[in-house]
């Protein structure tokens, strides 16, 4: 081995020593409480954990105070429907008015068949606002003994509970079928009702007595002197009135049953011969 090599042996004490040396001038250095405090107090932090705790306090107060419950529905807009029965299917009254979904609300109301538009909205502290646009009825569909309002699209809205009947026009379904409301009757079979209530007086001297429809003739008309007149479809309108015009002003014929469905019109006469 060389001469000029040394092993330096590890200074054990030293080093143990000054590590002691390192803990005590950290300890040192760490501030007291009261200066901790102190630079809490200079830096905000406690006055803005304070206040965050006071505002939470509110909020929490605010959110299960009996102030803020949903005392009153204002209704806007309802004419047919009964603003007890709205009340009722916006099924909030007395909800802490923070918990109120006003979307939750409108899906409600839209489920109803004499709703068309339905707009909620809060006002504080204990109001909903609804604001709403009814469909109107244009026909009454008689399915048996029971009348429903149908309003200018088909959509049926719900039974007729009027005490009375208004000038509305009356469609006898006699097809057997049973409806229900949000049911839709066929738009062209309404357009085609509404046309012959409107023009056969004038345009064929003819007063429907009953308008009816069923699923294989479609619509027809009864006279008050008994005859039927079937129509079917709204096809062909403006022929099917020129031929019954024919036959009622132009050249009178005794007929009870008349088809202005067929190109070329079938009629029959069932009225036994005068004697």
């Amino acid at each position: 081995m060389r001469d000029d090599l040394h092993y330096n042996q590890p200074n054990t004490r030293a080093r143990i020593a000054a590590r002691r040396n390192r803990r005590r001038n950290a300890v040192s250095a760490m501030p007291g409480p009261r200066r901790a405090i102190g630079g809490w107090l200079a830096s905000g932090r406690i006055a803005s954990l304070v206040l965050f705790l006071a505002s939470l306090g509110g909020l929490i107060a605010i959110a299960v105070s009996p102030q803020f419950v949903v005392r009153r529905v204002q209704i806007n807009g309802a004419q047919i429907l009964d603003t007890a029965d709205i009340e009722e299917m916006a099924g909030v009254t007395g909800a802490s008015i923070w918990l109120v979904q006003t979307d939750n609300v409108e899906a409600r109301l839209a489920q109803n068949a004499y709703i068309e538009r339905v707009e909620a909205s809060l006002i504080l502290p204990d109001i909903l606002t609804i604001n709403l646009a009814e469909r109107q009825p244009n026909v009454r569909w008689q399915v048996g003994d029971i009348r429903y309002l149908v309003d200018a699209e088909g959509r049926v809205l719900g039974p007729d509970t009027a005490t009375f009947v208004t000038d509305t026009l009356i469609v006898e379904d006699r097809s057997g079928q049973t409806i229900e409301p949000n049911d839709r009757i066929d738009p062209d079979v309404l357009l085609l009702v509404r046309a012959l209530a409107l023009r056969l007086p004038n345009e064929a001297g003819v007063t429907p007595d009953t308008i009816s429809w069923d699923i294989e003739h479609g619509v027809m008309v009864t006279t008050a002197d008994g005859r039927m007149i079937v129509f079917g479809r709204k096809e062909r309108l403006d022929e099917k009135i020129e031929i019954l015009r024919f036959l009622t002003i132009q050249e009178p014929t005794e007929y009870t049953w008349l088809d202005l469905r067929p190109a070329t019109p079938y009629y029959r006469n069932d009225t036994p011969p005068q004697p």
